[in-house]
């Protein structure tokens, strides 16, 4: 898997207590397209936030429709479960990857060489961040 560090300092608010201000981290963003065109591509990264908040949605405006799921195992029987959302405690890193919380990609449009692939985050804030995915592009 190609480790890219993307690091995204975002401000956005202030918190009006302390002047403190909101701010995201993201780090490893990889995105592997589907082996068919109009099939599934699949997103992995980790997330910290220093303030409490909430993955409510997520959305490309190169994809029919992007999901929040988790792998799940029940009785040796693997599976996979879509979310609302994702709880981003303060300061803690969230991690999106195999056998766990995954952004499923459906339908992404093809993407050229050395292409990012843009996904963007809905926060419970309010706060709308876009994510450039490094990837390789779709077959």
């Amino acid at each position: 898997m190609m480790r890219t560090l993307i690091a995204i300092a975002l401000t956005s608010l202030a918190v009006a207590c302390g002047g403190q201000t909101e701010s995201l981290t993201v780090e490893n963003a990889s995105y592997r397209p589907p082996l068919v065109e109009g099939g599934v591509g699949v997103a992995y990264f980790s997330i910290t936030s220093n303030t409490v908040d909430r993955i409510t949605g997520v959305s490309s405006p190169q994809a029919k429709a992007v999901e929040i799921h988790e792998s799940t195992s029940s009785g040796g029987m693997a599976g996979m479960d879509r979310l609302d959302g994702v709880d981003l405690p303060a300061g803690k890193t969230v991690t999106f990857g195999p056998g766990g919380l995954h952004l499923m990609v459906i339908a992404p449009e093809i993407a050229s060489a050395n292409a990012t692939f843009p996904i963007q985050i809905a926060l419970e804030s309010g706060r709308v961040e876009t994510i450039s995915f490094a990837g390789a592009p779709s077959p």
